[in-house]
Order: structure tokens, then C-alpha cells, then sequence
């Protein structure tokens, strides 16, 4: 209905902006990319992907459940080694919990690492996450 407010539980928390920067902002002097999409043939270079995989609402009016796939993409396999446990120390600073991390395999000429990470959400404007389990 126009000109209502909407009820707090009826909106979506959107972390990507906090994870986007908390990625870029990475403590290394290797030169790489944070993308929120699949990696296309004209991307080079080191890349980190997010992608959203579960934003769902739970019983609790202001928790939703939250989880992300992070891939590290690189032509050599030191450098997927290296951004591992700055990409896990990242989203963990986070407040979001490490639930998967692959092996790093060769994929289309790129070493690939995905991670999965996953949490709950505590407040609509997603500053604190509170872990699974």
C-alpha cells in the first residue's frame, strides 16, 4: 500500500557493500580485484568473486541468515596461497563464520579457492553478525 512504512522485518539486509570493503582493502602488495559477479574471459589478473548465495528471514523479526561464496582466482597457484588467510581473516573480522574452504584446483587456465562463509545477522544495518553454531 503506498504511503505506508514498511515494517522493519520486511526489509533485506544487504552485506555485500561491507564484505566488498573489507576485501578491498586487503593487507598485501599484490595487485587484485573484487568483483560481485562471475569472472568474465576479459578479466585478468588476480580476481576475489562474492556472490550472495542465502539471504533468508528467520523467526526473529530483525535476524536474518546469511551466506557468501568467495572464489580467489589467480594464474599461479602461490598467489591463491597467499590470499587464503587474508580473504578467511577478512570476512571472520567480519563477524561471518568460515563453513567450506576448497583446495585450490585449475580451472580454464586460473587457480581457483572458493570459501563459503555464512552468519546471522543481529540488526538491519548488518554491523554485527552473530556465528552459527
Amino acid at each position: 500500500v503506498r504511503g505506508q512504512m514498511t515494517p522493519e522485518w520486511t526489509c533485506m539486509v544487504d552485506a555485500l557493500p561491507q564484505i566488498r570493503e573489507a576485501l578491498t582493502g586487503l593487507d598485501t602488495a599484490l595487485k587484485y580485484r573484487v568483483l560481485c559477479r562471475w569472472p568474465r574471459s576479459e578479466d585478468t589478473g588476480t580476481l576475489i568473486t562474492v556472490t550472495e548465495l542465502t539471504n533468508s528471514q528467520t523467526e526473529t523479526a530483525v535476524v536474518d541468515t546469511l551466506g557468501y561464496q568467495i572464489d580467489l582466482w589467480a594464474a599461479e597457484c602461490d598467489s591463491v596461497d597467499e590470499f587464503a588467510p587474508l580473504v578467511n581473516a577478512a570476512l571472520c573480522g567480519l563477524g561471518l563464520r568460515r563453513e567450506y574452504a576448497g583446495p585450490a584446483e585449475l580451472q580454464n587456465d586460473k587457480y581457483r579457492k572458493t570459501f563459503r562463509f555464512g552468519g546471522s545477522s543481529t540488526d538491519r544495518a548488518v554491523r554485527i553478525f552473530t556465528q552459527k553454531g
